[in-house]
């Protein structure tokens, strides 16, 4: 009777480690899911920022301010290149789904048995027809030893030339 009693008590002692491994397993999926939205705010933030500045850079590519403003000169700007800025709002909008650019699909497609080509395709292959006979004329190769250390050839003699 008391060795039922001492096996009761171990099972019981092994469920309660048990639930404790699940609940750390339980606390531990909590952590990623807290930091996987904060990395998200962050990242979402910092893209908002270079968004920002990319529309203010291809805006000044636009206007022109006065010689001058609030009492001071303002020397003759050169014209901004706004490629990097436009190349960059392209990649973070796309990567937030959003195309420029495109017409969204509504161009109509072709059929396979279309093109605009004078020569038939089919299938992404270009087909492309010669008339005029052609003749490859060949070299007899020439074999030549080469020094493996220095890459240079090596004459007859044996010599590097």
């Amino acid at each position: 009777m008391f060795t039922s009693f001492s096996m009761d008590a171990k099972e019981k002692v092994k469920n309660q480690a048990k639930q404790k491994e699940i609940e750390k397993v339980l606390d531990d999926d909590d952590k990623p899911e807290y930091q996987e939205k904060i990395v998200f705010l962050t990242s979402t933030i910092f893209q908002s920022i270079i968004v920002t500045w990319c529309l203010l850079v291809l805006s000044m590519g636009y206007i022109k301010l006065p010689t001058r403003m609030f009492g001071m000169d303002i020397p003759d700007q050169p014209r901004i290149d706004s490629t990097f800025a436009a190349g960059l709002l392209g990649n973070i909008l796309a990567g937030w789904g959003i195309s420029v650019g495109a017409n969204g699909g509504n161009k109509k497609k072709k059929k396979e048995g279309e093109s605009s080509g004078a020569i038939p395709t089919g299938g992404g292959y270009q087909t492309i027809i010669v008339k005029q006979p052609l003749e490859l004329i060949a070299k007899p190769a020439e074999v030549r030893r080469v020094d493996p250390i220095t890459n240079r050839p090596i004459g007859d003699d044996g010599k590097l030339l």
